[in-house]
């Protein structure tokens, strides 16, 4: 998933290590695998664990100390694109979506600082046939949308079809493409049967009212972890909007949009008709969200540490700029910030249609880490040098380092010089956006510019709007040919990375949005990620690790450039705040108001 600063999430996926097993629940193959292998526990090196809790049931457990009523506000430098559930796959998005949308299962954080995937909308985390390619879930009763319509599996049915439109709805997750039946020919409901869409698409039957089965192109065992995403929140098709559904998607979740301005704010109110005795994951204690985007990034900042008047029933979900930290350390606002390892890597996406290997090597040697990191107002807070593409939370993660250098100091630009007039490539032009209302980026991009100018490379800086910046980022005929982002694991393998990011199928697939940002299509890749894909879960881990060193040694699509760490401040009247590591910030659905 991708992140704005860009995010987290994080764990050892239990259901992963049951995988190899037969059929059955997530659960019945977790306790089997458990009597097998003692040793294959659902624990990490970072100490995130997510479990699996077939039989939970709502009403979830209620917050210490939780009182009801109030509005909570959250600040933020960022300015989402949009809240379509079936494009949603920024950190962001999906923190709100996640209480405004349910799923068939859902991912919460409970007391012991452990993850749970649990039933959601559905009875049960699914069963599975003996090769993990057919999937049958069970709706609960009396679940409803927030106009009082009752959800029913043909709902669920139309968001997976849904979910292929990638042309008319592009930017989301892409896991479908690969590993549903037909997903690398099917286009989804808008489009005619003679061009590959339509209403009727083989991998999802509805029986009756109550029941979804998905059929499976090739295994995949953590399906259910992925149904966890809003893309595949129910949708009623009858209402959809295509364009502009995520201007108001049907909530079914405790809180409903009360309006939207894209770029600027977002008011969620009170979902009536959300039901809290079928939900084991979410809370309604707030009467009211409001979402200011596009802010000061320092002023905001500012606003929080002082605490005053309505900034006391605030937060954000920033990361805290480095000139800041004497404001806050060893004072009364430290108690009142959050830290915490994330599960993201962010780096420069190279794109390879355009820039050469011999260039894109040279790029690597000149990437002035450190002062790109001073410009942006970075801190040991807010990241952690990387090396590496897969994040140090992923199961199986080895460390290397093919520049020798750490990702530390401000580069070679002697050297990089040097590799461009060997290339006969002196002068290449770099061409990226930077978000032209925000201060921050502004500088980020001078400093960019100055030391790869120093390095023999001709540089073109494009200023545009902040709100315009993600959909220019995922446009693959946009003028850039270098964009800087994040990339964050889905659920805890480096099958959320390599082929959600790095498969050369992706590009014909989406040709209106770029899943694989730096377009690499290698035909050596590909079938690497095929052979891993292929493998039982627990042994594909160091294959992973094995194709992260290839890739960067030998195609060097991506500069990787740091660990993303997780850090944000609250007001001091927002109650039940905990940092959730999926989530890149708060927990909205724990959030209360102090009274």
């Amino acid at each position: 998933m991708r992140w704005t600063r860009l995010v987290a999430a994080a764990g050892v996926l239990a259901l992963g290590a049951a995988a190899c097993g037969g059929g059955g629940t997530p659960s019945e193959r977790a306790q089997e695998e458990k009597k097998a292998s003692p040793s294959a526990s659902a624990s990490s090196s970072s100490g995130y664990e997510v479990m699996l809790d077939e039989n939970a049931k709502g009403p979830a457990k209620e917050v210490a100390g939780a009182q009801k009523g109030g509005t909570v506000t959250t600040l933020t430098v960022q300015a989402p694109e949009t809240f379509d559930p079936t494009r949603a796959y920024y950190i962001d998005v999906l923190s709100v979506l996640r209480v405004v949308t349910r799923g068939l299962t859902a991912m919460t954080l409970r007391d012991d600082g452990k993850y749970y995937l649990v039933p959601d909308m559905a009875t049960s985390l699914g069963e599975a046939n003996a090769d993990f390619t057919e999937w049958k879930f069970t709706i609960k009763d009396g679940l409803k949308y927030e106009d009082g319509s009752t959800v029913t599996s043909k709902d669920f049915a139309y968001a997976v079809k849904r979910s292929f439109a990638t042309e008319e709805l592009p930017s989301g997750p892409t896991y479908q493409q690969s590993y549903f039946l037909d997903g690398d020919k099917y286009k989804g409901p808008f489009k005619s049967a003679a061009k590959g869409g339509g209403k009727d698409y083989a991998g999802v039957e509805t029986p009756d009212d109550k029941t979804i089965i998905l059929k499976m192109a090739k295994p995949f065992p953590d399906l259910p972890y992925y149904l966890t995403f809003p893309v595949y929140s129910p949708i009623p098709e009858a209402k959809d909007t295509k364009d502009n559904y995520g201007n108001h998607p049907l909530a079914t979740g405790p809180y409903k949009f009360e309006s939207y301005a894209k770029g600027k704010s977002l008011v969620l109110t009170k979902n009536e008709n959300w039901d809290a005795a079928s939900d084991p994951a979410r809370q309604q204690y707030v009467d009211r969200f409001e979402f200011k985007f596009g802010q000061d990034p320092l002023k905001l900042q500012e606003q929080l540490i002082a605490d005053n008047g309505p900034d006391q029933t605030a937060l954000t979900y920033d990361g805290v700029d480095s000139s800041l930290l004497p404001k806050i350390q060893g004072k009364e606002p430290e108690k009142r910030m959050l830290t915490g390892d994330g599960t993201c890597t962010f780096f420069a996406y190279l794109d390879t249609r355009r820039i050469p290997l011999e260039v894109r090597r040279a790029l690597a040697v000149a990437w002035p880490h450190d002062a790109l990191h001073k410009a942006a107002g970075d801190n040991p807070f807010t990241y952690e040098p990387a090396t590496t593409i897969l994040p140090k939370i992923t199961p199986g993660w080895q460390d290397y380092d093919v520049e020798g250098d750490g990702s530390k100091g401000d580069g070679d630009a002697v050297k990089a010089k040097k590799m461009l007039e060997d290339a006969g490539k002196l002068g290449f032009e770099i061409v990226w956006s930077y978000a032209n209302d925000d201060p921050i980026a502004q500088q980020v991009s001078a400093m960019r510019e100055e030391k790869l100018k120093a390095a023999g490379f001709k540089v073109k800086a494009i200023p545009m709007p902040r709100d315009q910046r993600r959909a220019d980022t995922d446009n693959p005929n946009s003028k850039v040919n270098l964009r800087y982002q994040g990339w964050c694991i889905d659920w805890p393998s480096g099958t959320t990375v390599f082929p959600a990011i790095f498969d050369g199928r992706l590009i014909a697939l989406n040709p209106t949005s770029a899943p694989n940002k730096s377009f690499l299509n290698e035909k050596e890749v590909n079938d690497e990620i095929d052979r891993i894909s292929a493998m039982p879960v627990e042994e594909q881990q160091p294959e992973w690790a094995k194709l992260d060193k290839l890739v960067t040694e030998k195609y060097q699509p991506v500069i990787p450039d740091n660990y993303g760490k997780t850090n944000f401040i609250h007001g001091s009247k927002v109650g039940g705040v905990v940092l959730d590591v999926y989530g890149g910030g708060p927990d909205y659905s724990k959030l209360f108001v102090k009274q």
